[in-house]
């Protein structure tokens, strides 16, 4: 079953069984209402788990739920059933209040693939810091209160235009949009086959700020003339592992040591707007491939390894945590 399948079918089910625990309680006496609550427990799970694997933006899911709370609460009012009054009001108290949390402070977030490696791996868990930016809207993400901007070397969470399906091309390149020489091999038409409505969240690394002049030659970026220092770790005859040092961050990156060095590109950031890259770097989508990340798109700062969490049968794991560089 794919998640898209999986996630609706929760929502389904959960809908209907709702409408029987309400007419249980309301017409026979709560007789069926523990059995429905215990049929409905791995539901709400089901659909968190499909929520994180289509990499849907949890905010809008969490508002959607609080607002069905709100008028769960005010059904109970409505049709004077206490023991749903009593149930909606407790979710909407807490689910308002982690809307709150998540929208102005902190908000998880899940790898969805290997293009962060080696730090961050598949199914690891982030604490995404939202206040470092500043207060942003919790559905359109717009900026309420500035207090900082990303800096070269940090690690961000963000929606790329790309993603949404309403974009163009212009989204990602405002300056020299019909310019699709930067494009590494791919096209607009392709990157976007994959896109929905509100978009999917991705995490790189910062590598070039508003008016920065970034080169990527021989298998190095240079900023405003300067290469990015590099120090060699391990490797075998696949792989190497390079220590990477950027605006005082230190973090490893990975390259495969069969990649072609006869790619070059140059780019201009325009005004706010940011060149990001995965740590992974010979097998990243990124900005070399789709373009700037817009200032109003970033989430906010990957600041902490919480959990990982693989696979639906796997046990969640604790051993990963820690800060990231």
């Amino acid at each position: 079953m794919s998640f898209d399948l999986l996630f609706y079918s929760c929502i389904i089910i959960l809908s209907a069984l709702f409408f029987l625990w309400t007419y249980s309680e309301k017409k026979l006496d709560g007789k069926f209402s523990k059995v429905i609550n215990w049929i409905s427990f791995p539901f709400p799970l089901l659909a968190l788990y499909a929520v994180f694997k289509l990499n849907i933006d949890f905010g809008y899911i969490l508002v959607s739920i609080t607002f069905l709370a709100l008028i769960a609460w005010f059904l109970g009012r409505a049709i004077n059933l206490p023991s749903l009054i009593k149930e909606a009001k407790s979710f909407f108290i807490i689910l308002f209040l982690i809307t709150i949390f998540r929208s102005f402070l902190f908000e998880p977030f899940q790898i969805p693939s290997e293009s962060m490696l080696p730090q961050l791996e598949v199914g690891d868990f982030l604490v995404v810091n939202k206040f470092s930016y500043g207060l942003r809207n919790p559905i359109g993400n717009k900026t309420i209160v500035p207090i900082s901007s990303p800096k070269r070397g940090e690690v961000i969470v963000f929606t790329p235009k790309h993603t949404m399906c309403s974009s163009n091309i212009s989204d990602a390149y405002p300056d020299n949009f019909d310019d699709l020489s930067n494009l590494q091999g791919f096209t607009w038409q392709r990157l976007i086959e994959n896109c929905s409505a509100l978009g999917v969240k991705y995490v790189k690394r910062v590598i070039g700020l508003p008016g920065d002049e970034i080169v990527f030659k021989n298998n190095n970026f240079f900023i405003n003339g300067e290469a990015l220092s590099k120090e060699y770790v391990k490797g075998n005859s696949k792989e190497i592992i390079l220590k990477e040092t950027q605006n005082y961050s230190n973090y490893f990156i990975k390259q495969n040591t069969n990649q072609s060095k006869n790619l070059e590109n140059t780019w201009t950031v325009p005004k706010n707007y940011y060149f990001v890259a995965g740590d992974n770097r010979d097998n990243s989508l990124d900005s070399r491939s789709w373009g700037f990340v817009s200032d109003e798109n970033i989430t906010g700062k990957a600041s902490f390894i919480w959990m990982h969490w693989e696979c639906l049968g796997c046990f969640p794991e604790f051993s990963r945590n820690k800060f990231i560089e």
